[in-house]
């Protein structure tokens, strides 16, 4: 797993941190809306993203067999 700053395409859990490295966690990424259909977001402890470009990213994390 390489970080990349292309933001999510998918679902799932990845590692998320700032452009400089800063503030790693991993996160879940998932489409909001009522529906399920919306735009991609990103949400962990006390973290909050709608915006998921300009960011590092690295998954998603795959499930473990």
């Amino acid at each position: 797993m390489i970080w990349t700053t292309e933001a999510p395409t998918k679902e799932g859990w990845y590692w998320f941190s700032e452009p400089d490295g800063s503030d790693e966690r991993i996160v879940s990424v998932y489409h909001q809306g009522l529906d399920g259909n919306g735009p991609l977001a990103a949400r962990g402890d006390n973290f909050n993203l709608v915006d998921l470009t300009g960011h590092r990213w690295a998954g998603p994390i795959e499930r473990p067999r």
